[in-house]
């Protein structure tokens, strides 16, 4: 335990920050969110991962209901579909899916399942569910974790064909979205052109969040935009305090170098998503990425996305075997 307090640490000073600059009536919540996490996080650590097992597969259903009554039924916010809505708080069961996804991996590999088909089906399915939301930052980490099991169910000769077959009809759809994109439209449709577009925008800056949020950093005056407190949560804490960057930046430098030395799978996969998530969104809200969605870990408002990190961490800590 004494090797993660490094990265307690690094997590309290974000969550403080995070709790300090966001307005009262998000304040409280955020501190809420917070002490469920890391509770959370300490009991699941103490459970035996005996009992954990018994629920991987009742919890891979139950992700599964929640992404398709999500899609008929769930609060469209912001162009997506993806929570579900309760009086005192909202869940959002793409996050649930990937707890979910991880441990069901674990359960076809300890239980020598190594199904190819079964282990694309089981990744194929919540992700096609997720990109309909849309939610394509979620897709993208669903990605990350099915890549880092890979090895465990297919050759590296397969994976190289796969490989190069993918990165073939990749960039024939890019060349199609560039050169042909009424071509493009009849084959994919124009919810995927427009989706595309939108990622494609920042490099035009057209786009009023990161244009008012790269204002606000280089002013350190604080103009409106959308999504304050969530995706572009770093711009609007920065244009306040530009000093902060520095606790903020070696926080998450800390927080990934320390899951990335672990030798538990789990805490090399979270180390990923960390990265990923903490590069996209500061990317994007200085216009180096495209917008797509995803919070700052440990930093932006949000109790789906927060006690979602606390539940992998607490998998970060325990030693399961592959």
């Amino acid at each position: 335990m004494k090797r993660y307090l490094p990265i307690i640490i690094s997590i309290i000073i974000l969550l403080s920050i995070s709790i300090i600059y966001l307005p009262v009536s998000y304040r409280y919540r955020q501190l809420i969110f917070s002490i469920i996490g890391f509770l959370l996080c300490y009991l699941l650590i103490k459970i035996k991962f005996k009992y954990i097992k018994k629920l991987i597969i009742p919890l891979y259903i139950l992700q599964l209901v929640l992404l398709i009554y999500v899609l008929l039924k769930g609060e469209f916010i912001n162009g997506s579909r993806g929570w579900i809505n309760f009086k005192l708080f909202s869940i959002q069961p793409s996050e649930i899916t990937k707890i979910s996804l991880i441990l069901t991996t674990f359960y076809l590999i300890n239980h020598n399942i190594k199904s190819k088909l079964l282990f694309l089906i089981i990744y194929l399915i919540p992700t096609i569910l997720t990109f309909l939301e849309p939610d394509t930052g979620a897709v993208i980490i669903y990605g990350i974790i099915f890549l880092v099991f890979l090895p465990y169910f297919f050759t590296k000769k397969e994976i190289l064909s796969y490989s190069l077959f993918a990165i073939i009809i990749i960039i024939s759809l890019i060349l199609l979205y560039i050169f042909k994109q009424d071509i493009f439209i009849n084959l994919l449709g124009t919810s995927m052109f427009y989706r595309i577009d939108r990622l494609t925008s920042f490099i035009n800056s057209n786009n009023i969040q990161i244009n008012n949020a790269l204002i606000s950093i280089g002013s350190n005056k604080l103009l409106y935009f959308p999504e304050a407190y969530n995706d572009f949560f770093f711009s609007y804490v920065i244009s306040q305090n530009s000093i902060l960057f520095i606790p903020i930046i070696l926080s998450y430098f800390i927080i990934i170098i320390n899951l990335y030395n672990n030798k538990n799978i789990v805490s090399k996969i979270l180390a990923y998503i960390l990265l990923f998530q903490v590069t996209s969104n500061i990317g994007m809200n200085l216009n180096l990425t495209p917008v797509i969605g995803l919070p700052l870990p440990f930093f932006s408002y949000g109790g789906s996305h927060l006690v979602t990190n606390f539940i992998l961490l607490s998998l970060a800590n325990r030693k399961i075997k592959v």
